[in-house]
């Protein structure tokens, strides 16, 4: 059975941030990559915080399993596993102690079961506003070309502490999702 609650890609590129986030990194890159030539789109997820041994990463993406005190279950992974394998894809997650964690799906990309990117944009603008003190950059490559963004890049250029303010945030939404279009990213 699959569950309904996931209904774009940038929702969970925002579940496996927000891991990131809890794992200690202050660093986390987000790649969205397409191969038209391989009708492939790959997401990636990147950060340089605690990681997981070997025993942590053979047990990720098994439902009821979870480093989470709180909660017992844990579905992020899980079900952006199950998504991509969906498509014809899978899943990859690389991992080291005190090095950090690199999360990577593949989507066959014209696949009727491949969700939509979504809201790529919102995600990671919120996950910036939201997080100050990580730096965060996003990628995105396709045949059409490429854009990335970092909040060091942001923060230079525009001489700001941090990435707040409903006109800052506003219009690096537009340009987000201008490159995104740009690029043919869906």
């Amino acid at each position: 059975m699959i569950c309904k609650g996931m209904k774009e890609i940038a929702l969970h590129i925002l579940d496996i941030a927000e891991n990131c986030i809890a794992a200690g990194a202050d660093k986390v890159v987000i790649s969205i990559i397409d191969e038209v030539s391989t009708d492939l789109q790959y997401i990636r997820i990147e950060d340089n915080g605690k990681g997981m041994s070997e025993k942590e990463i053979s047990r990720v993406t098994d439902p009821f399993y979870t480093s989470r005190i709180t909660r017992r279950v844990g579905m992020g992974i899980p079900l952006f596993c199950q998504h991509a394998e969906m498509t014809g894809g899978g899943l990859k997650i690389q991992s080291e102690k005190g090095v950090g964690t690199i999360v990577e799906a593949t989507f066959h990309k014209s696949h009727p079961d491949r969700q939509p990117l979504g809201d790529l944009e919102g995600s990671w603008l919120l996950l910036v506003s939201s997080n100050p003190g990580i730096e965060w950059e996003l990628i995105c490559s396709s045949g059409a070309g490429d854009f990335s963004l970092s909040t060091y890049e942001i923060r230079s250029v525009l001489d700001v502490e941090s990435i707040r303010g409903t006109e800052l945030i506003a219009s690096l939404k537009r340009m987000i999702r201008n490159n995104l279009d740009v690029l043919g990213l869906e």
